[in-house]
């Protein structure tokens, strides 16, 4: 299911919409993947559904080589680390979990391209990167309680 939706999401965002919906308007369904499988599947099959969605995230990504995967990676694990630490059922805690892991992952891409010698970035890149994490957050909170009351059904 997790393959399916992100895949589906990758293909949605990156080959169908771009030319028609900006880019800050299309949610990371592969990031959301990426999150639920650290929060909510535990052990080797959730690192089995995260590796999909971060190939998937460094094909489409125009970044430098591995870039994408490693940090998709380190996202599965500070995702899986907060699921361990902290129980997220309700609606409140898990849209700050997605929030915080969202903004968390944004300023690590503005240190990279700063460390690089990139150009600095504006005030409207800023405001684009909040609506790209408020639409993302806002669509896995749903997403999420719906996906782990299915995954709960199928572990019993």
């Amino acid at each position: 299911m997790l393959l399916a939706l992100s895949y589906l999401g990758a293909s949605l965002c990156v080959w169908w919409l771009s030319g028609f919906v900006p880019w800050f308007l299309l949610p990371d369904l592969p990031f959301l993947a990426i999150v639920f499988s650290g929060l909510f599947v535990q052990g080797i099959a959730g690192f089995a559904c995260a590796l999909p969605p971060a190939l998937f995230r460094e094909i489409t990504a125009s970044a430098p080589s591995w870039s994408m995967f490693l940090g998709s990676m380190a996202l599965y694990f500070a995702s899986r680390e907060i699921g361990r630490r902290f129980l997220l059922r309700s609606e409140p805690s898990l849209l700050s979990a997605v929030v915080l892991l969202l903004a968390a992952e944004s300023l690590s891409v503005v240190l990279l391209l700063s460390l690089a010698g990139a150009r600095s970035f504006s005030f409207l890149w800023g405001a684009q990167e909040a609506v790209r994490i408020a639409w993302t957050s806002l669509i896995a909170v749903p997403l999420f309680l719906d996906l782990s009351v299915r995954w709960r059904r199928v572990k019993e």
